[in-house]
C-alpha cells in the first residue's frame, strides 16, 4: 500500500508577508548602493581641505591619507619658506649648494600642488561613478564666477563642465608654479651659487615672466565663462546645439523686431570685444614705441644689476630688431 505523505504549506497571509519582507530589503540594499553624491561639492571640499571630498563619499583611508599629506606639505614648505638659511646650511652640509636646493625645494612645492589637485579630481570622478550619470552643474547663480575667481576651473566645475574645467585648472596649477617662483626666485637670487644650477633657475624664471600676461589673460576669461554658463543653461551644450539655438534665436528676433533690430542687438553683444580691439589700436597707434623700449632697457638693467643674463639678451635682441626696424 501507498504510503500518505501530508504536505505542510504556508498560509497566504505568510507567503504575502514574507514577499513583501524580500521587496523591502531588495530596495534598501539598493537604495544604499545608489546614494547620490554631489561631485561639485566633493570637489569643493577637497579643494579647501584635502581628504574631505574623499571622507564625503566615504573613502576613510584615502580622505585620512590626503588630509596627512597636507599637513606634512604645508608644515615643511613653512619651516622652508620661514628659516631659507637654516635649510640651505643643512644642504651644504651634505654637499649641495643652495641652488640646487632651491630646486629640490621648487620640485617638492611642484608635486604637492599635484598631489593636492590629484586629491580634489579624485573625489570628484568618485562621485559621478557612484553616481553613473554626468554633473548636470548649478542654474542662475554668481556662485561659479565667485570660485572662478578664487581658482580658474572650479566654477566650470560648479557648472557641470569637466572637460572645460580641467582645460582652466591646468592653467591654474601653471600660474602657481610661475607665479610663486618669480617671487621667490627674486628674494632669494642674491643668496645662490653661480653654478649651472642657478643657470637652470634663470631660465625657469625667464619662462614665468613671459608666461604671466597671458595666465593673466586666461584667468580672466575664465571668470566671464564661468558666469555667462552659470546664467544660461544652453552654453552647456554641444557646439552643434549651441549653433541651432543661436540661429534659431536670431530668427525669432528677425521675425519680431526686423532685421535692423536683430542686427543692433547683435552688435550690442560683440561691443564689449569691440571696444577692446579699439582700445589696442589706439594704444598701438598713439602711444610710441620708445616708451616701451624704455621700460624694457629699465628692466634689462635691473636684471643685469641682479647678475641675470637670459632676460636681458631676450631684451638686446628686441632692441636691435627695433632699430633695424626703423
Amino acid at each position: 500500500m501507498g504510503k500518505k505523505i501530508w504536505v505542510i504549506e504556508d498560509s497566504p497571509e505568510k507567503q504575502v508577508s514574507a514577499t513583501r519582507t524580500s521587496q523591502t530589503n531588495i530596495s534598501t540594499f539598493q537604495q544604499k548602493n545608489t546614494e547620490q553624491r554631489n561631485p561639485s561639492l566633493a570637489y569643493s571640499l577637497s579643494i579647501i581641505i584635502w581628504g574631505c571630498g574623499q571622507f564625503y563619499n566615504k573613502q576613510w583611508r584615502s580622505g585620512t591619507l590626503f588630509f596627512l599629506f597636507m599637513i606634512m606639505f604645508y608644515a615643511f614648505m613653512g619651516i622652508a619658506v620661514m628659516n631659507w638659511e637654516s635649510i640651505a646650511s643643512v644642504f651644504e652640509s651634505v654637499y649641495v649648494n643652495r641652488s640646487e636646493a632651491f630646486i629640490i625645494l621648487s620640485i617638492f612645492y611642484l608635486l604637492g600642488l599635484l598631489v593636492w589637485h590629484y586629491n580634489a579630481w579624485q573625489a570628484y570622478f568618485r562621485s559621478i561613478n557612484i553616481n553613473q550619470k554626468a554633473p548636470k552643474g548649478l542654474k542662475g547663480t554668481l556662485l561659479p564666477g565667485v570660485c572662478s575667481l578664487l581658482m580658474p576651473g572650479w566654477g566650470q566645475l560648479l557648472n557641470g563642465q569637466t572637460k572645460k574645467g580641467l582645460f582652466f585648472v591646468l592653467f591654474f596649477l601653471t600660474g602657481l608654479v610661475t607665479l610663486p617662483f618669480i617671487v621667490v626666485t627674486l628674494l632669494v637670487w642674491p643668496t645662490l651659487d653661480a653654478s649651472r644650477s642657478r643657470i637652470i633657475i634663470e631660465w625657469i624664471f625667464s619662462i614665468s615672466v613671459i608666461l604671466s600676461p597671458f595666465l593673466l589673460f586666461i584667468w580672466i576669461v575664465n571668470i566671464f565663462d564661468a558666469i555667462i554658463v552659470s546664467m544660461d543653461n544652453t552654453k552647456k551644450e554641444s557646439l552643434r546645439i549651441k549653433i541651432k539655438y543661436a540661429t534659431k534665436r536670431f530668427r525669432y528676433h528677425i521675425q519680431v523686431y526686423g532685421w535692423k533690430n536683430a542686427l543692433l542687438a547683435l552688435i550690442k553683444r560683440s561691443t564689449l570685444a569691440i571696444l577692446l580691439l579699439i582700445c589696442c589700436g589706439i594704444s598701438y597707434h598713439y602711444v610710441p614705441k620708445k616708451f616701451y623700449m624704455q621700460q624694457l632697457q629699465n628692466i634689462e638693467k635691473q636684471m643685469s644689476e641682479k647678475d641675470m643674463t637670459v632676460i636681458p639678451t631676450i631684451i638686446k635682441k628686441l632692441s636691435n630688431n627695433v632699430i633695424l626696424d626703423k
